[in-house]
């Protein structure tokens, strides 16, 4: 049997970059939303926070998807 060290070890990196790649968007998107309703319950707007949400969550969307797409697909 022979493994293909230099592919496993890119694998591993490819793996744990996208796994803490995704944990990190979740964060910036549930903090961005969480300042955006602090800042609605002061009676301010914060558009910022909101569109932080938002790109964040749909980054984490589209990791997810293409996750499934190479499951799917591979």
């Amino acid at each position: 049997m022979h493994i293909d060290w230099t592919t496993l070890a890119q694998v591993v990196v490819a793996a744990f970059i996208i796994g803490v790649g995704a944990v990190v968007l979740f964060a910036l998107g549930v903090r961005g939303w969480s300042d955006h309703a602090d800042a609605r319950l002061d009676g301010r707007s914060d558009v910022r926070g909101a569109t932080i949400a938002v790109v964040s969550f749909a980054l984490c969307g589209v990791l997810v998807g293409a996750g499934l797409w190479v499951i799917v697909a591979g």
